[in-house]
């Protein structure tokens, strides 16, 4: 440290003799931050060890130096604060490319840095979808307005699962859909589905499943194809193509070994054959399950119509119970958000076939959580393990997703007493509207700090550039 301090004193000095180079004092702060004082968050309450502790923590550069009381320095004041690991949302659609009206990863990742987010993962289905290299690298230059980390899916099709070894060092996994979606995304085959397995399993990436079988929706929306009304969309994607669909996919993994992760689970039947693949068969197989699934059942599809519609769609009461029972007993490895954004203009129309599916989500997922923390429906260990520790472990990203001294400072400081309405005019996100909207939430992020820095300080949101963990 004396030695950095040293050399930056003759630099100047001889360079004041010399008159012949300036030093610019904020360079030799940037080579050598320790010559000033350590970043100090002061007096929070900190989750770290699973626990919650009485501590401070230092900040250099983009890590988390020390843990401990009476620290000195910069200080930022975070009285009254519970400081968590920042979130990592694994499942995002911030749009962009042609669709800069729904959202774009500026105005998506500052949603996600007011919500407490701190990394999120994008899909692949955009116009045009991610399933060539050269689509890929374009994302990639597009994805650096991001105020937050980053990580890319890339889709799998029929004519893509040779070239998958050139692209999984770029990408955090692989999106298989099994069902139809954006593009040229679908592979309903079952042979081809399998091939997609093998390949992933090569690269050593996590596959990432949208488990609807095809054939069983097919046959559905034949029944229902005279209806108008929005039920008929649940109706219309049932219960029963998620659990054919998820029982192939676990049958893939089992045969292939690969990494595998079934996302937005919506139904208890489903968990129940996760449950199995998982305490049974020891299988390397985790899901994520998504707010949707969480708080919204078929009443409120009925009730809000397009402004509920998804896909999967929103499913009965009892679904809902079997959500948060397997996120109580393990089974639910995360809570992810499938933030998928459209217009209002684009959610009024009648016709639920018309209607795009997909609901705004990154900025409200802490809140609801919080909330759920204080009426006892979640502990706040289930919520970091969720939102934050999983998903680094699972997606292999070390140094995050923990408060550790060494870590990566993403974190996030929440006022869990905080008491606010969800109004519609405080969204972040560029649709402008929340299905949350009305709602009392109890615990609110206050301050979000992306690598060290401060991105999110109650209501102000500040330039930063986030990083892409794939490069």
């Amino acid at each position: 440290m004396l030695d950095c301090y040293i050399m930056g004193t003759v630099l100047i000095n001889e360079c004041t003799r010399s008159m012949q180079k300036t030093v610019n004092i904020n360079n030799l702060y940037t080579s050598c931050p320790n010559i000033f004082s350590m970043k100090v968050l002061k007096d929070a309450t900190v989750f770290v060890d699973n626990v919650l502790k009485k501590r401070d923590i230092g900040i250099e550069g983009e890590k988390i130096v020390k843990i401990e009381k009476n620290l000195h320095g910069d200080e930022i004041d975070c009285t009254g604060l519970v400081i968590l690991p920042g979130a990592i949302d694994i499942h995002v659609h911030f749009r962009d490319f042609r669709e800069k009206r729904k959202e774009d990863w500026f105005s998506g990742s500052r949603a996600a840095a007011k919500g407490g987010v701190t990394t999120v993962f994008d899909m692949v289905n955009n116009d045009p979808p991610i399933t060539t290299y050269e689509r890929l690298m374009k994302k990639k230059r597009i994805a650096k307005k991001s105020v937050v980390n980053y990580g890319l899916y890339f889709g799998l099709g029929p004519g893509n699962l040779g070239d998958l070894n050139d692209v999984a060092p770029h990408v955090c996994g692989f999106k298989l859909h099994m069902c139809k979606t954006t593009g040229d995304l679908l592979l309903t085959d079952p042979v081809l589905q399998k091939k997609s397995f093998e390949a992933v399993k090569k690269t050593g990436k996590v596959i990432v499943v949208h488990a609807e079988d095809q054939k069983t929706l097919d046959m559905a929306e034949g029944i229902h194809k005279k209806r108008c009304d929005f039920l008929a969309h649940a109706d219309s994607r049932p219960r029963l193509a998620e659990s054919r669909a998820v029982a192939y996919a676990i049958a893939c993994a089992k045969e292939t070994g690969a990494k595998t992760h079934l996302t937005h689970i919506s139904t208890g039947l489903a968990l129940t054959q996760i449950r199995r693949a998982k305490q049974r068969d020891a299988m390397d197989i985790t899901c994520d399950t998504t707010l949707t699934y969480m708080f919204f059942t078929r009443d409120n599809l009925e009730e809000m119509g397009a402004f509920c519609k998804m896909n999967p769609p929103v499913r009965t009461k009892e679904d809902l119970v079997s959500v948060w029972e397997s996120i109580k007993y393990n089974i639910i490895d995360i809570i992810s958000t499938d933030h998928a954004p459209h217009t209002i203009k684009e959610k009024e129309g009648e016709d639920f076939k018309t209607v795009p599916a997909g609901i705004p989500g990154v900025e409200m997922r802490l809140p609801l959580l919080l909330d759920a923390v204080n009426k006892n429906m979640l502990t706040l260990e289930t919520l970091v393990k969720t939102c934050c520790t999983n998903p680094a472990r699972r997606f292999n990203l070390k140094g995050r997703g923990e408060i550790k001294e060494g870590n990566y400072a993403d974190l996030v400081a929440v006022n869990m007493d905080l008491r606010k309405d969800v109004k519609r005019e405080e969204q972040v996100t560029k649709c402008g509207w929340s299905p949350y909207e009305g709602m009392s939430l109890k615990g609110w992020p206050i301050k979000t700090f992306v690598n060290g820095n401060l991105v999110y300080n109650f209501g102000k949101l500040y330039h930063n550039q986030g990083k892409d963990l794939f490069e």
